[in-house]
């Protein structure tokens, strides 16, 4: 499991200063952003250009990932028009969204080119992601509903580490998890949250999403 303390610790955000003020959403979101490296342990980009023999496993696990990554990026980016918001908190869902868009590139690069042309956003997850923001009324409660969607996604990439096959592919999955249980401290944070739980000692894995409650087709 991904120790989030340490990410914070790491970042700067330590007990410390924890003890006088909790860290803001924009500063973890802006360390979270940076962590994220796109490159193997080898020194050259995950995203080779020799694309991987995938297991039927690793396949399907990847067409998963990319389908709820690009739910999420698009159920964000329309969040984020909400009249209601403040304009940074407007742009941190679109910078969520963004980062959500990244990890699926970043997944679809590992697929077979037709296979990641054809693979599109999950449709339950991004209906049920609509439906939820679209219900909220004020800032703070969309960013709750924010944070439990991200906390759930954080558990999928955390759950798959587990699954995968090739080490390529958990590479890959591993450079997103840290990114999205970020964001999930992050709205958590901005949403009012007690610090136990935006800033819990590991990232729970529980809420994961499966691919038999979420079909790919």
């Amino acid at each position: 499991m991904t120790s989030r303390r340490s990410f914070v610790r790491t970042a700067a955000f330590g007990a410390a200063a924890l003890g006088t003020a909790a860290a803001t959403g924009v500063a973890l979101t802006g360390a979270a952003g940076a962590s994220e490296p796109m490159t193997s342990s080898s020194g050259g980009s995950s995203a080779a250009a020799t694309e991987p023999s995938l297991s039927v496993v690793d396949s399907t696990l990847l067409v998963f990932l990319h389908g709820v990554s690009l739910a999420a990026q698009q159920a964000l980016q329309a969040a984020s028009d909400a009249t209601y918001l403040a304009s940074a908190a407007m742009e941190r869902l679109r910078e969520f969204g963004r980062h959500h868009r990244d990890q699926a590139a970043r997944l679809g690069k590992l697929l077979p080119t037709d296979m990641a042309a054809k693979n599109a956003a999950n449709p339950t997850l991004l209906s049920q992601m609509n439906a939820k923001f679209a219900g909220c009324g004020t800032q703070n409660e969309l960013l709750n509903a924010v944070a439990g969607y991200e906390e759930s996604l954080s558990a999928t990439f955390i759950e798959a580490l587990g699954q995968a096959d090739h080490f390529t592919v958990s590479e890959a999955i591993a450079g997103c998890a840290p990114i999205i249980g970020q964001q999930a401290a992050s709205a958590g944070a901005d949403a009012g949250q007690s610090q136990s739980t935006w800033l819990p000692a590991f990232a729970p894995t529980s809420g994961a999403l499966t691919q038999s409650a979420y079909p790919i087709r």
